[in-house]
């Protein structure tokens, strides 16, 4: 064989050899680019152990308790990136994914005054007793709260000083003082408002069966209003002198209760051999930049707790 057709052979030889040695170098081709278009993987919700769906009225599986965990792959895997597939959209026109709560409506503040006249708080309990007590004569004093028109059924669910529920009492007097009245015997609740307003709370499930189980309970009978004489406690006005600067506040507020019933007692005695206070004054701030807070003793008047003392 003459060594012309030698380099022949040899050429043909080495051909595959150079292609299979250009497909173990490493470089792969790159793999389709989509320069437009928006791609989504699809989200898996994971709910951990023990979180239990709360069955609705009918029966059926509601909401879920407890955290839940947001995954595009199940835990403990490597990410994948996701493959392209289906009709690539141009992004000029696709709308763009929205943001959680991007739509939800801004919630109104409400802005309701009341208009009757500003008196204090025990003028207003002592228009408010009669029809409590006609409501149920074993009937206890809860609150005495001066509200924004309308916002009964929320005092129970919410802070003293909420801006939407109170309005305050500048000099201790409100237009829309709120009676929020116990009947053990009933286990029932009453809110009882000057402007003439009356709501059963029990009905529209604005009270708990555990406050309804505090109100019952025999040391709290000093708050019947039957045998409650109102000329024995501080009013609302004598009050606001002893506050200083917060008291000439336009967004102080004041309110009568009830702390054991209500779950904030047993507040601490006025004096070391006294005893625990059934009924007290909170005054507030309704600026909620302001979480202010100070405690009298009803019978006494004296400070019982000041969150704004150093």
């Amino acid at each position: 064989m003459n060594q012309q057709m030698t380099r022949k052979l040899l050429a043909f030889l080495l051909i595959p050899t150079l292609a299979l040695a250009g497909c173990d170098s490493g470089t792969q081709p790159a793999a389709p680019t989509a320069t437009t278009g928006l791609l989504s993987t699809p989200t898996t919700t994971l709910i951990p152990e023990g979180a239990l769906p709360i069955p609705t009225k009918d029966g059926t599986p509601g909401r879920i308790t407890g955290p839940t965990i947001s995954s595009a792959e199940p835990l403990g895997s490597p990410a994948v990136p996701p493959t392209p597939s289906g009709t690539i959209v141009d992004s000029s026109s696709a709308p763009l994914p929205s943001t959680p709560g991007e739509s939800a409506p801004t919630p109104t503040p409400v802005t309701a005054i009341g208009t009757g006249n500003a008196i204090t708080a025990l003028k207003a309990l002592e228009q408010l007793k009669p029809i409590a007590l006609a409501w149920q004569k074993d009937a206890r004093l809860g609150l005495l709260s001066n509200i924004r028109p309308g916002q009964q059924k929320s005092l129970l669910g919410t802070t003293l000083g909420d801006p939407n529920v109170n309005e305050p009492t500048p000099g201790g007097k409100g237009r829309n003082w709120t009676l929020i009245a116990f009947s053990p015997s009933t286990k029932g609740a009453v809110a009882i408002s000057t402007d003439g307003t009356q709501l059963d709370l029990v009905k529209d499930g604005a009270v708990t069966d555990e406050a309804l189980t505090r109100f019952n309970a025999p040391h709290l009978a000093s708050l019947n209003l039957s045998t409650l004489n109102s000329s024995q406690l501080v009013d609302s006005d004598a009050l606001f002198a002893k506050m200083g600067e917060q008291g000439k506040s336009q967004t102080t507020g004041i309110a009568l209760l009830a702390p054991d019933g209500l779950g904030l007692g047993p507040l601490p005695t006025p004096s070391p051999a006294g005893d625990s206070p059934q009924l007290a004054y909170e005054a507030f701030s309704t600026d909620p930049t302001r979480q202010t807070f100070i405690f009298f003793d009803a019978r006494t008047g004296s400070i019982i707790l000041d969150s704004s003392a150093p």
